[in-house]
This record gives C-alpha cells, sequence and structure tokens, in this order.
C-alpha cells in the first residue's frame, strides 16, 4: 500500500510539474493572443483547457482505482514437507546416540567398536557399551595401556644413575641431551 501512494505522490508531482509548464505556455501565449482575442474566443479556450484538466483528473483517479482493486500480489509458500514420524524418530534417535557416544570417557577406537556393535546388534550405544564384549575390549585395552607404561621406553630412560656434574668438561657439557641439560642447570643452582 505504501509503494502505491509512493507511486500516486511521484504521478502527481509529475502532473503537477506538467500542469505548470503547460499553463505558463498557456499564460505566454495568452498574453501575447489576448490582444488579439475577443471575450468570447477566451471563453471557449477556457472552458476546452478546463475540459482537458477534467478529463486529465478523471483519468488519474480511474488508475488510482484501478490500482486499489487490483489484487495484491501473493507469493504462494511452498508446503513444507513433513517427513514421517518414523524417521523422524529414527534420526533423533541416531542424534541422541552420537552425543551419548561422544559424551562416554572411551578411547576413540574403542568408541569405534561400541559404534559398530551397537549397529550390528541394533541396540544403543549406551546398551552397546554396557555389553559383555565391550566390557572385554575395554578392559584389554585398559592391559595393554598398563603394560606400555610400565615398560621402560626410550622416552622413559632417565639415563640410569645420577651424572657427577662436577667433573664434565666443556665439550661433555655442549654434548648433554635436553634433558641432561636442565639436571645440569638445577646441578648448578645448587652450588
Amino acid at each position: 500500500m505504501e509503494n502505491i501512494e509512493n507511486q500516486d505522490s511521484s504521478n502527481t508531482e509529475i502532473e503537477n510539474n506538467d500542469s505548470e509548464i503547460v499553463e505558463e505556455e498557456a499564460t505566454e501565449k495568452e498574453a501575447s493572443e489576448e490582444e488579439d482575442e475577443t471575450p468570447e474566443e477566451k471563453l471557449a479556450k477556457l472552458e476546452e483547457s478546463n475540459k482537458k484538466l477534467f478529463a486529465r483528473t478523471k483519468k488519474a483517479e480511474e488508475e488510482v482505482k484501478a490500482l486499489k482493486l487490483t489484487p495484491k500480489v501473493v507469493e504462494k509458500l511452498q508446503p513444507i514437507q513433513k517427513a514421517p514420524a518414523e524417521d523422524l524418530d529414527k534420526i533423533l534417535d541416531e542424534k541422541l546416540n552420537e552425543r551419548d557416544l561422544a559424551s562416554m570417557s572411551l578411547s576413540d577406537e574403542l568408541k569405534v567398536e561400541v559404534k559398530a556393535y551397537a549397529t550390528a546388534k541394533g541396540i544403543s550405544y549406551s546398551e552397546a557399551s554396557n555389553s559383555n564384549y565391550i566390557n572385554f575390549v575395554k578392559e584389554e585395552e585398559e592391559k595393554k595401556n598398563r603394560i606400555e607404561d610400565a615398560s621402560v621406553s626410550s622416552k622413559n630412560k632417565s639415563g640410569g644413575a645420577k651424572r657427577d656434574f662436577s667433573k664434565l668438561s666443556e665439550e661433555e657439557i655442549e654434548g648433554l641431551s635436553d634433558e641432561e641439560f636442565v639436571a645440569y642447570k638445577e646441578y648448578l643452582k645448587t652450588q
């Protein structure tokens, strides 16, 4: 509606400008012709210009009425296709299962096992994580981790007995590993 009013006001402005120009031209012509015209001729011209103005006004009013009467274009929204309730339930269950699996304090490998087991058996991830099979896999993984932590690896070596830093030459100090150099600094602080 506001758009129509804006169009109407702009049309009115244009018509007003046009009519002002026409009136100015007519006034100039009339001024030069007034001297030559009789009052009857002036009256006839005035009546003719009134008829033209009246016709233009009627035409503009009809256009406004036509714009008001035309039905507004309303875009038809496409109906939203509703998914069957069964599909929604499956999607929702899957999302909840994923959230439950993510919240479990399991290793990534064990989460993959839980997911595969639950899918194969058609049960939820929380039920699968409490199954005998997953508990067995979990225990095996814990044993494996304990063995790895208990074994001496090259990372965990402390270099055997502590070194005696008091008798090191400059070349030996330069050849120290990062861990040994940190220990050497600690030794120097105590001295």
